[in-house]
């Protein structure tokens, strides 16, 4: 089993950070002007989605990297 690099942990880290940020909806991500813009494109549920999905694609390279 390989260690894993700085790459897995900011994968697993940042993915994290979305997932949290998509499930309990904090106002300085939730209002930050990149989110907001997105919630005007897309709306609300398809950016929940968008972003639910992105965090967990990032936490499972950051795993996957880190076992391969």
């Amino acid at each position: 089993m390989m260690q894993p690099d700085l790459l897995d942990i900011l994968l697993f880290l940042f993915g994290g950070y979305y997932l949290v940020s998509v499930i309990f909806k904090p106002a300085i991500f939730w209002k930050s002007g990149r989110i907001v813009r997105t919630r005007d494109i897309m709306g609300d549920q398809k950016t929940l989605i968008m972003y639910g999905a992105l965090g967990v694609l990032m936490i499972g390279l950051g795993v996957w990297f880190s076992l391969t």
